[in-house]
């Protein structure tokens, strides 16, 4: 019995890791609409700063509302068509989401990571939620926020860690 839970803890262990060990962060922002706080977002990477080149980039969201993952996935599409993302995999990346993300309260995390081998996986504070495996995801989705024709230029200026 001993060996058995020795050895379900090393398995559990790599979904239970931060997936933002040995990350600096870059910079923070908090998302607001109107006169509401939606969420703080962190931007992480391996570099001493900010490079559209690090493989293994990362975002954090932390939600400081009440938000349903269908209104959360509309606005992924949203965003993207409005940065002009035209992937022709777009609509497989949405219904990917739609499995991958919970409905999220105040609190809640939600860890967006991109993997060197071109996947991308989505964490909560201690579990692994879910994966997309195509190599242009992470890209895209994190372009929302990284894109110079983002919705929201100060957002990004902070993740970026320029600050004002």
């Amino acid at each position: 019995m001993y060996r058995f839970l020795i050895l379900l803890t090393v398995l559990c262990l790599p979904a239970m890791a931060n997936p933002l060990a040995s990350l600096n962060k870059y910079g923070e922002g908090e998302m607001k609409a109107f006169f509401w706080s939606l969420y703080k977002a962190e931007l992480y990477g391996t570099q001493e700063t900010y490079s559209p080149n690090d493989k293994h980039l990362a975002l954090k969201i932390t939600y400081h509302r009440n938000i349903r993952k269908q209104a959360l996935i509309n606005a992924t599409n949203e965003q993207w068509q409005h940065i002009g993302i035209n992937h022709p995999q777009t609509e497989a990346w949405l219904t990917d989401l739609s499995t991958i993300w919970p409905d999220v309260k105040p609190g809640d995390t939600l860890i967006v990571k991109r993997n060197t081998d071109g996947t991308t996986t989505f964490f909560n504070t201690t579990n692994v939620l879910g994966s997309i495996q195509h190599p242009d995801f992470a890209e895209a989705f994190l372009s929302i926020w990284l894109s110079e024709k983002t919705s929201r230029p100060k957002l990004r200026q902070a993740l970026l860690g320029h600050t004002q």
